[in-house]
């Protein structure tokens, strides 16, 4: 079998690869765009609302809106963090303790 990796039929071949190659790539970064800007407004809604009822760790809720923009899940993380766990001095331990005996 004689193949020739510089024939038109290859490189035809390759072509409709790497065009769905592109497509793929671009519809990755258009569904990481999307997910990014979600958080992001779900960030904003939650630390307004927090803002009214205790102080924000850091900054506002607009950087932190942009900062998800940028950083994404891994931001979204952070924000968690520092705002919902035990990490934040604001939220209280709950009990544990059985108070039947």
């Amino acid at each position: 079998m004689n193949f020739d990796i510089m024939s038109p039929k290859f490189l035809n071949f390759l072509s409709g690869w790497s065009q769905l190659g592109a497509l793929l790539a671009i519809a990755v970064a258009v569904l990481t765009i999307l997910i990014h800007i979600v958080f992001a407004i779900a960030v904003y809604r939650d630390a307004t609302r927090l803002d009214r009822t205790r102080n924000l760790i850091i900054v506002g809720p607009g950087i932190w809106c942009i900062a998800t923009l940028v950083g994404g899940v891994i931001t979204v993380a952070i924000y968690w963090a520092m705002h919902h766990s035990r990490l934040n001095p604001d939220i209280p331990i709950a009990s544990t303790e059985n108070e039947e005996a």
